[in-house]
């Protein structure tokens, strides 16, 4: 999962993760991811980070975070951060240990994590994408479409991933207040209003 969140009554937010790939809102629950590192920044050793996070000014108050470094993604490591700023959308982070451009480049492709324990609390009407996976999806007539499996970003629009009640299969729905027009994580409910034909197939047969 990442620290990305949406409001209900509002588009899902844009996604932050590379566009040659898709993230997995359930990919760990314990673990947050808040930034990936695609390259290295001067000649001391500092990281060019793309942050995964709708919050990324929590690199200059987190004080450790964790490293799953590329072909490594079981491992998270943890790295004490020295300095970090912001620059033109991304952070650029310095690591204790990391003095120089080689030991940097070795850590291209890593990605950053956090523990969910820390995750930044958000007010009452936002919640956070992989909040949303488990709960009910009914239509606006209230009739049961499904269940979110998952979440998945990358390139464009979040999508929701619903298996059906009818069939069993999974339906990929956009994330936008188009289609998603109510979420209620206290009853466990979502309540949408899907793409003409999403959930159709065997559906005469659940009437």
């Amino acid at each position: 999962m990442t620290e990305s969140h949406a409001n209900p009554t509002e588009a899902a937010p844009s996604p932050t993760a590379s566009p040659d790939h898709h993230q997995s809102a359930r990919a760990d629950d314990a673990w947050a991811a808040i930034g990936e590192v695609v390259g290295t920044f001067g000649i001391r050793g500092e990281l060019k980070v793309n942050p995964l996070t709708d919050f990324p000014d929590r690199f200059l108050r987190t004080r450790t975070l964790y490293m799953s470094e590329p072909r490594m993604d079981d491992t998270r490591t943890p790295h004490d951060i020295a300095h970090a700023r912001t620059h033109k959308g991304q952070v650029i982070l310095r690591l204790a240990g990391i003095e120089t451009v080689d030991q940097a480049e070795r850590l291209r492709g890593a990605w950053l994590w956090i523990p969910t324990s820390e995750i930044t609390p958000l007010p009452p009407d936002q919640f956070y994408l992989h909040d949303v996976v488990g709960l009910r999806v009914e239509d606006m007539a209230g009739q049961c479409l499904g269940e979110v499996k998952d979440v998945l970003t990358g390139v464009g629009n979040d999508l929701l991933v619903v298996r059906a009640a009818t069939d069993g299969r999974e339906v990929l729905l956009p994330a936008v207040k188009a289609f998603i027009k109510t979420v209620d994580l206290a009853a466990g409910l979502m309540r949408v209003e899907p793409i003409p034909g999403l959930f159709d197939e065997g559906a005469d047969e659940a009437r």
